[in-house]
């Protein structure tokens, strides 16, 4: 997570020193891996699972529990540390490649880091919510994980020709001048299609016409962001 996107002067915050920290973060997911050159991320975290679902940070991909140590600088929205590593991961489902030498290509950027991998069967995170083994740390893919996978994948193939957009799919923006991201869909309405992407508060508009399934990424994409939307009481209020 950007250190910008925390609010907060980092030479006004207040630096601790310990030796070890649990806290709670997301990951983007995608093939060609991190860090990316163009990208500011760094070891950022914020204070547990509800913490990410609150701020909007948890529905960007993959999520986990992280351990923290050596410098640590708290900010508004979470925490910055010297040091980081996992502790485990949670994969979304439906971010699961429909191809499955592809899924198990991506899976591998995971497994390098030898912590558990559970599979988030819901669109949406919750604390609490099932998690289905999937890869465990000394014994390899778990049985019950790939079954529910191989058993899901019959589904997606029944339905890959009646392949739909709907609410809480991932969709990923490519950049354009006002850059981009993985959003969640929050609203299908005829024609058009309302989106998240930066904050949980702000809601963009696109034509379904512009949205398309790309089957090598196995994802949702559009090109730019749309029009920016304030929906209320009072119908949406957009702008480009």
């Amino acid at each position: 997570m950007p250190h910008a996107q925390y609010g907060v002067d980092s030479s006004k915050v207040p630096e601790t020193y310990i030796e070890l920290f649990t806290a709670y973060r997301s990951w983007s997911w995608t093939a060609e891996g991190v860090p990316d050159p163009s990208c500011t991320c760094g070891m950022y975290a914020g204070i547990n699972m509800q913490h990410m679902i609150d701020i909007g940070y948890i529905g960007r991909g993959i999520h986990g529990e992280v351990s923290l140590w050596g410098r640590l600088c708290r900010h508004t929205l979470g925490w910055r540390a010297q040091y980081a590593y996992p502790n485990f991961f949670v994969v979304p489902a439906n971010m699961v490649p429909f191809d499955m030498t592809l899924a198990q290509q991506r899976l591998a950027m995971l497994v390098e880091f030898e912590v558990d991998i559970y599979l988030q069967p819901d669109r949406e995170a919750r604390v609490g919510g099932e998690r289905i083994p999937l890869w465990m740390k000394n014994f390899g893919y778990s049985q019950q994980g790939l079954s529910w996978l191989v058993e899901k994948h019959k589904q997606w193939y029944i339905r890959k020709s009646n392949r739909t957009l709907a609410k809480g799919d991932r969709i990923a923006v490519l950049g354009d001048v006002n850059g981009g991201g993985i959003g969640i869909v929050t609203k299908i309405d005829g024609e058009e299609m309302y989106y998240t992407l930066f904050h949980p508060n702000v809601v963009y508009r696109k034509k379904l016409k512009d949205v398309v399934w790309n089957e090598r990424n196995w994802r949702w994409e559009t090109s730019g962001l749309g029009s920016m939307c304030k929906i209320g009481l009072g119908g949406d209020r957009c702008r480009s």
